[in-house]
């Protein structure tokens, strides 16, 4: 058995047969009504920190707007001076920036890492807008319009991106229950393409908790429409600091 070549007509190439034994896929999980509810409900502001006299989380927003601007940008003037410009703000900021590893260790020492998060961190230039509520049933709820930056296929959300929104909600949902852990698996189904350049709807709500291990689900909608689901296993480590990190960086 085999197959074309990238471009479809090239040589065939082989693809070995499956060989010893086949792990089954994991038995579909059956997800809790509540959490494919995509309705707002009342809820609370979680997950946000204003407190920005630093300026850092201005200056993150600027860098997100030019972030935005220039994936797949078309632009009606001379980039050249620009980027002159550009450079000389970075060698501002890399002659005063601390090294990685103190900006790490002050990011743990002062549990601080929320403000640091790719998905919620305000002060992440990888984290979209969003905003976050956590509802009274304990579901995390965020609206937000994901940009060509995380474009995967032609108008759509990258699927990974998929994937680090859920892996991010349902662990921040459990946080805000106080049932805090690491994720083992992450299991995702795509039943529709996501959009970009729309309001999307992202929830996610713990179902189950048995010991250390807490089962978590999510959802992903736009305009009632449901795009993705996915189902959780977090397991809370021994010695786990609830607010910030592990004993080490105390």
């Amino acid at each position: 058995m085999g197959a074309r070549g990238a471009d479809g007509t090239g040589p065939a190439v082989a693809i070995p047969e499956a060989t010893g034994p086949v792990t089954p896929r994991r038995p579909r999980p059956e997800l809790d009504p509540a959490v494919l509810d995509p309705e707002p409900a009342p809820g609370s502001p979680v997950d946000r920190v204003d407190d920005d006299e630093a300026g850092l989380y201005d200056l993150v927003d600027q860098l997100r707007r030019i972030r935005a601007l220039t994936s797949g940008g078309v632009f009606d003037t001379d980039l050249g001076p620009l980027a002159e410009r550009l450079r000389a703000v970075a060698d501002e900021l890399e002659a005063a920036s601390a090294t990685p590893r103190q900006r790490l260790e002050t990011m743990w020492s002062s549990r601080g890492y929320m403000a640091n998060c790719p998905v919620v961190g305000r002060s992440n230039l990888l984290a979209p807008p969003a905003e976050y509520e956590l509802l009274e049933d304990g579901t995390l709820r965020a609206e937000l319009t994901l940009g060509i930056e995380y474009q995967g296929p032609p108008g759509r959300v990258h699927g990974g991106i998929v994937a680090l929104l859920f892996d991010a909600v349902l662990g921040r949902a459990n946080h805000h229950a106080g049932t805090t852990g690491m994720t083992m698996y992450l299991d995702i189904d795509y039943r529709g393409a996501t959009p970009l350049l729309e309001p999307i709807v992202v929830t996610g709500r713990p179902v189950r908790v048995d010991g250390r291990k807490v089962w978590t689900q999510g959802a992903i909608h736009a305009d009632g429409r449901l795009c993705a689901t996915a189902e959780g296993l977090f397991v809370t480590p021994e010695g786990w600091v609830r607010d910030g990190g592990h004993r080490g960086h105390e």
